[in-house]
């Protein structure tokens, strides 16, 4: 069987994220969590599509190097 929930700790192994930063972002709500007594648990699942949210769009820095390469080509810089 296949977890869903973990603790922070796992979440921290499983992210290669600190702890005290996924403590912050739970506290902030930037991350759902759940809070059951002293324990803070995760759904995976809400990990992974945030992880997923976080990504950079690899296009993005070749149309940044286009545009300085095409700015210094025309005499725009």
């Amino acid at each position: 069987m296949k977890r869903r929930y973990a603790n922070i700790k796992e979440v921290s192994e499983y992210t290669s994220l600190p702890v005290k930063t996924l403590y912050d972002w739970a506290s902030h709500g930037r991350i759902p969590s759940i809070k059951y007594g002293r324990r803070v648990l995760f759904d995976l699942q809400d990990i992974d599509r945030i992880m997923e949210s976080l990504k950079r769009d690899t296009n993005q820095n070749e149309k940044t190097v286009n545009k300085i390469v095409g700015d210094i080509f025309y005499g725009n810089v």
